[in-house]
């Protein structure tokens, strides 16, 4: 059981210079999902100079480390390693406008800490160092692999903008949206466009999709969304189309909502089928929404509280981003998780190509992780 106590512990000093060398070297060499190849390799390095020992994973890139010798409670920390290919400043780059560079570095200042005074380490830390979160693919590949053990708690951070959480303030959990979505191909039937009751066009179809898509209600004051994103048909002014393809997004507050909401979407896009009419659902790619743990939240109010004091804790707004770390708990594999949500005066948003933030937060969000998990019991 993870309870909160007033118990004193040790004060943590970190290897800034080295927590900034890492930085800048991660920063500067952004790799997109399952392509962070040099990535890897640099993380491989660096725990090889702690004397870490770590494993691959079978047929993609990323690491899962080992400090402990097994013992419970087996302890999870996971951290995104991903970028974001963007145009900044009228160039083609791959940026790491999502703070995954960051959390890298706190999570290898964790790790570097944990080496070293393993004495603090209640139990056995499992590091995952985990790709293409930005796909919302990356935990599940990792949950699959079988090599990540069923954990008793998972922990993890993502950094925040400004306007959500303020500098030199933190708040135990991340409370990410539900997010969904589709990629579906409408069929129907071609016509020359003078003699459209000859064919069945799928442009009607998707109009017909799109404005049910607006009229889906569910029962909650909370906030949710089915916005269609893209949409492509025809390639002729005189020709009936008969294919189409299109995307839509669905972001509810929590899994149930999501739930309810992909089954109306379900049966819209069903509604409209035909002899002549069909709707294909090519793929769809889910991020579950936060499940609270107190438990666990518990454990990061302390650590925020040892960090930053009473006036540094903060507690979450709901968020219609999403981020694949929950994946974790709606599989089943961590018993208990939460993500911290780090305030760094970032600014003006995530996402945004050349974003700034206050780099010597990620020393508060290292020392806040370390306490968390010192905290578990």
């Amino acid at each position: 059981m993870m309870t909160t106590t007033n118990e004193t512990l040790t004060p943590v000093t970190l290897d800034e210079l080295q927590m900034m060398t890492d930085f800048n070297y991660l920063h500067d060499r952004g790799e997109i999902a399952f392509q962070e190849v040099n990535t890897t390799n640099y993380l491989a390095s660096r725990l090889d100079e702690m004397g870490i020992s770590y494993e691959r994973f079978d047929g993609f890139t990323g690491l899962l480390a080992t400090i402990g010798d097994g013992r419970k409670p087996l302890i999870g920390l996971r951290t995104d390693i991903d970028a974001l290919k963007q145009v900044y400043q009228g160039k083609t780059g791959v940026f790491h406008s999502c703070g995954h560079d960051s959390h890298m570095t706190m999570i290898l200042a964790v790790a570097k800490y944990f080496s070293e005074n393993p004495d603090q380490l209640p139990g056995t830390l499992k590091v995952i160092f985990q790709p293409a979160e930005e796909t919302v693919t990356g935990a599940e590949r990792v949950i699959k692999s079988g090599q990540l053990p069923q954990l008793d708690c998972l922990y993890g951070v993502h950094v925040a903008a400004a306007n959500d959480i303020a500098g030199k303030h933190a708040a135990p959990i991340i409370m990410a949206a539900a997010t969904r979505t589709y990629w579906v191909t409408i069929t129907g039937k071609t016509a020359h466009a003078g003699r459209p009751w000859l064919g069945a066009n799928v442009i009607d179809a998707f109009s017909t999709i799109n404005e049910k898509f607006k009229q889906i209600k569910l029962d909650t004051d909370t906030p949710y969304s089915c916005i269609t994103t893209m949409f492509q048909a025809g390639e002729s002014s005189n020709i009936v189309p008969d294919r189409a393809t299109f995307a839509v997004d669905l972001r509810a507050r929590n899994n149930d909502l999501m739930n309810e909401m992909q089954e109306q979407a379900f049966a819209i896009m069903k509604s409209v089928e035909t002899d002549d009419i069909k709707v294909i659902l090519d793929g769809n790619d889910l991020s579950p929404a936060s499940i609270p743990s107190e438990p666990a939240m518990a454990n990061m109010r302390q650590a925020i509280v040892n960090v930053l004091g009473e006036d540094g804790l903060v507690e979450a707004k709901p968020s219609q981003g999403g981020d694949d770390f929950h994946f974790y708990a709606y599989d089943g594999i961590a018993k208990e998780t939460t993500m911290l949500g780090l305030g760094c005066d970032l600014k003006p948003g995530l996402h945004v190509p050349g974003m700034t933030f206050d780099r010597s937060a990620m020393f508060d969000g290292a020392k806040m992780l370390i306490d968390a998990i010192r905290l578990t019991k």
